[in-house]
């Protein structure tokens, strides 16, 4: 059974008045008709202002006179009447009405949904583990307006982008801030290998445990996390995950999801044409091929006949014949089925004074590689707790440890890609049934007709490329992390109307990476037949020089707030709050990477060690402090439950901008107004039961990373450009250094960005049909980017704050409850998000790279949306490829030409939720 938990902060505070009469003190508690406590429900004296509210277990005390009524209520909940009792247990039950609901907001602040001027979407732990994906994020994707989730795999494990309303930044970060139970994680990515290779080992979004969550608050524009500062410019993910419920005996709950997957989208193969490649036009006009280059790995050939053809190397006098034919699915059929198990065990009790919640994660994974070299393995143990103390103290303690060790199959280009050997291989090659690196035609060292073994031949076809099974063989990258994150909150109440908090919250964690690149050398073993030349040249090497590294990453989060808040009642109509809060936050980063000689690797085969490289080791690291002190406050008006306004103010003062400079203020205003307030009680009401419009306005600041005001050296290293390979200095015992080829700016101030949202939440036949709409325009100046300088001046790049980028957009989502009934109940929904975005203007009108290699770039034009691809193609007119009539060829454009950007020009989603009996 699912059970559903509302986490209720009512912005109405009573003040207590001082009765004549003889009064009792009595005690009780509040829950919902689950037995979960309501935090925050009002309990007051009927026809009186006497009244008090309960503590997050849902406890309360109040001192009241001998026979009163007693009005029990909370938001979300139907009001009911008792009398006055001691250890009095109320029972509240629901209203069916999710857009009353309150929500977890900036700071681990609730508030009353109704109350926001903002958009703050909320998906419950239902939706989120529906479709039992291993990754919480991922299971946003399609669920709520106005976010872009993207993986670079459908793997556990792989790195997940988490984008809210575009793209702001030109060169800095874009995604949403994550923030657990008040604890913010660091989700970064960093890319192992070199510039031809990539190895993605994650990020660290993907290490929360999806059971363990109750919620995910979406806060994607300016003025719903303007409290957080600069590191929730792109937005904000609040997830609050599961507590323990007071006066409950302990509750295990154990599940275990078991997924296959398998290969979902390969890119458009053509099937006409196999192995060669095109040699000119013959003198009847028809073309020309070489189809006996047998070591080619494109399919630039002849097109297909169908004819019986031998095929790849001929190894003691036999060569191997096959159809000369598309063999359609061979890359499809190369990867295997993957499987992963995801097991839980949570434990949760409670009595009237604490509460608890422990949650055990194992997933374990095998990918879709053939072997088991893509394994995936991640052990986590959350436990969340809090009490009341005395002397109106309370406090809660949330803690979570998680343990990774995964192998990861490398990308890009380069040697170790076994995607790149894939996708350069002919039509018509059979690689799925090439596994066994035993087979002589397969493999490489093979045992001749004689028993002779030849360890340095390889039998296999490709000449250019290795076997992808070799590759999965012996390229390995290993990762091991380990990761400490938790939050200690200390509050006391004194009086009902007031609360202060003390947070202490950290994010500590350190991954390790081992990459091996083995060292090798084999010629073809086709040998020629008498009187031919062999097929496969003697100088068709397949050879590494091989390597190894050790990197590693430890990143450490420390964080501290103290909020004053301040709640009470102004006269019969109007209520309000006002906090005031202090944050200090020291962000510590190291890198270090050691391998083995960049240009000659290793000495012998098949040792991984330090003590094997052959030449100097390199060994590099970095370490990064950031700190920021802040002020923030925060103030709540409200008049009749109908019109609430909202302001917010922080300042930073940050380390990485001019010591006189380094201070920046930014504000925020929003505002909502229900408008079936008016309406109650009529026969339109009974139709749009729930009607709310809401604006906001926000400033929001970005300061600049560590080390951008100054001019840096590094130890010196000269690279050949394209193999990769790299000398480092000391250089035969001669030490050296170089300028970074980055000029600093002493004057950099931070990015800027202004929103504006104004948005509708309607709510009809009793919320049977819901409709929120967003229009949002986001602009963000003083970009901090690295603008191309004239070589001349001993740099490539200056540091300059300049150029413009601007985000408006539109987000829809409809829900609906066509069937509900007692046993089953259908649930539909449907989310429409369409974002333009536009970079205004850059540092003389200059174009600047974000991303790309060799030939495809990614960059940032003035005039074009962020992340447009440049690079040269093949001329076209009327929608056809224009090709050379000399040669049959495309013709490719002159220059470089912009072919479109790769964020979406919209996006929509579907989707239904059946249920029975639950």
């Amino acid at each position: 059974m699912r059970t559903k938990l509302l986490l209720l902060l009512s912005s109405v505070v009573f003040t207590f008045a001082i009765s004549n009469a003889q009064t009792i003190p009595i005690k009780g508690t509040v829950t919902n008709s689950k037995g979960v406590a309501i935090p925050a429900a009002t309990i007051k004296i009927k026809s009186s202002k006497i009244g008090t509210q309960t503590d997050e277990n849902g406890n309360f005390t109040l001192s009241v006179d001998p026979g009163k009524t007693l009005v029990i209520s909370a938001v979300g909940y139907e009001p009911i009447e008792l009398k006055a009792q001691d250890n009095l247990q109320a029972v509240l039950k629901e209203k069916d009405n999710n857009l009353a609901e309150v929500v977890v907001t900036a700071n681990a602040i609730k508030r009353e949904q109704r109350s926001l001027g903002y958009a703050a979407p909320t998906v419950k732990a239902a939706e989120l583990t529906v479709g039992q994906s291993s990754s919480a994020l991922t299971s946003l994707t399609g669920r709520v307006a106005g976010i872009n989730v993207t993986s670079n795999t459908g793997a556990p494990g792989g790195s997940t982008r988490v984008v809210l309303r575009g793209g702001s930044s030109v060169t800095g970060n874009n995604q949403a801030l994550i923030v657990v139970d008040g604890v913010p994680y660091n989700n970064s990515d960093n890319i192992g290998g070199g510039s031809l290779t990539a190895v993605n080992f994650g990020n660290r979004g993907n290490d929360i445990n999806p059971d363990d969550v109750a919620s995910i608050t979406v806060l994607a524009g300016p003025a719903a996390t303007a409290l957080y500062g600069s590191r929730a410019s792109n937005g904000a993910l609040i997830i609050t995950t599961k507590s323990g419920t007071n006066n409950k005996k302990a509750e295990i709950t154990v599940s275990s999801t078991n997924t296959f997957s398998s290969i979902l989208k390969l890119p458009d193969l053509q099937n006409q044409y196999g192995q060669g490649y095109y040699t000119g036009v013959k003198s009847d006009g028809t073309l020309a091929y070489n189809t006996q280059d047998w070591g080619d790995n494109f399919s630039w050939g002849a097109p297909f006949t169908g004819q019986v053809l031998p095929w790849g190397q001929q190894i003691d006098g036999v060569q191997l014949k096959k159809p000369y034919s598309a063999d359609a699915n061979n890359i499809r059929h190369f990867f295997s089925t993957g499987f992963a198990t995801d097991n839980n065990i949570a434990v949760t009790s409670g009595n009237d004074k604490a509460s608890y919640y422990l949650g055990l994660n194992a997933l374990n994974s095998n990918g879709i590689y053939p072997t088991s070299v893509d394994g995936y393995n991640k052990y986590s143990v959350r436990f969340n707790g809090k009490a009341n103390l005395s002397n109106d103290f309370y406090t809660s303690v949330n803690f979570n440890y998680v343990k990774i060790n995964s192998g990861n199959v490398a990308g890009g280009q380069a040697g170790g890609s076994v995607l790149a050997s894939l996708y350069q291989t002919p039509r018509d090659i059979p690689i799925d049934k090439m596994g066994d690196l035993n087979n002589k035609y397969y493999g490489y060292g093979y045992t001749d007709a004689s028993g002779g073994y030849h360890s340095d031949k390889y039998g296999f076809y490709n000449e250019f490329y290795p076997s992808p099974y070799f590759l999965l063989a012996n390229y390995r990258n290993y990762d091991d992390v380990d990761r400490v994150t938790g939050g200690l909150n200390l509050g006391y109440k004194p009086v009902p109307w007031l609360d202060v908090l003390e947070r202490v919250t950290t994010d500590f964690s350190s991954d390790r990476r081992r990459l091996q690149t083995p060292k090798y050398t084999y010629s073809p073993a086709d040998p020629g037949t008498a009187g031919n030349p062999p097929a496969y040249p003697a100088s068709a090497l397949v050879t590494s020089n091989g390597g190894y590294e050790e990197d590693t990453y430890t990143i450490g989060e420390i964080n501290h707030d103290l909020m004053v808040t301040a709640k009470h009642d102004l006269g019969t109509d109007f209520s309000g709050s006002l906090m005031v809060g202090n944050n200090v936050r020291l962000d510590n980063a190291t890198t270090t990477t050691i391998s083995t000689n960049q240009s000659s690797g290793l000495i012998a085969p098949g040792w991984y060690n330090f003590g094997n490289s052959n030449g100097p080791v390199a060994a590099t690291n970095n370490r990064s402090v950031q700190r920021r002190v802040s002020v923030y406050a925060g103030l709540d008006l409200a008049y009749r439950n109908i019109a609430y306004l909202d302001a917010t103010a922080r300042n930073d003062w940050s380390s990485t901008l001019p010591v006189n400079s380094n201070s920046f203020f930014y504000p925020s205003v929003s505002g909502a107004f229900i408008f079936t307030e008016l309406i109650k009680g009529s026969n339109f009401n009974r139709i749009l039961n729930y009607g709310k419009v809401r604006a906001s306005w926000a400033q929001v600041g970005n300061d600049a990373g560590p080390y951008l005001l100054g001019t840096t050296y590094s130890q010196a290293a000269i690279a050949d450009g394209y193999s990769g390979g790299v000398t480092v200095f000391p250089f035969s015992g001669v030490p050296g250094f170089m300028i970074n080829d980055r000029l600093g700016d002493p004057l950099i101030k931070p990015e800027i960005t202004t929103s504006r949202e104004v948005g509708t939440e309607l709510g009809f036949l009793d919320n049977r049909l819901s409709v929120i709409a967003n229009y949002y325009s986001n602009r963000s100046k003083n970009q901090i980017i690295s603008s191309s300088v004239a070589p001349s001046s001993g740099y490539l790049f200056s540091t300059v704050n300049a150029g413009v980028v601007e985000n408006k957009g539109v987000e829809l989502t409809l829900r609906g409850t066509p069937i509900k009934t007692h046993n089953f109940s259908l649930e539909l929904f449907a989310t429409y998000t369409k974002n333009d975005n536009k970079v205004l203007s850059l540092p003389n009108h200059a174009q600047i790279v974000i991303g790309g290699f060799n030939g495809m770039a990614i960059v940032a034009q003035e005039g074009l949306p962020y992340g447009e691809f440049y690079a040269v193609t093949n001329q076209t007119e009327n929608g056809h490829t224009v090709v050379s009539a000399a040669d049959g060829q495309p013709v490719p454009t002159t220059t470089a030409v912009y072919l479109g950007s790769y964020n979406p020009k919209y996006q929509a989603s579907f989707g239904g939720t059946l249920t029975y009996k639950s």
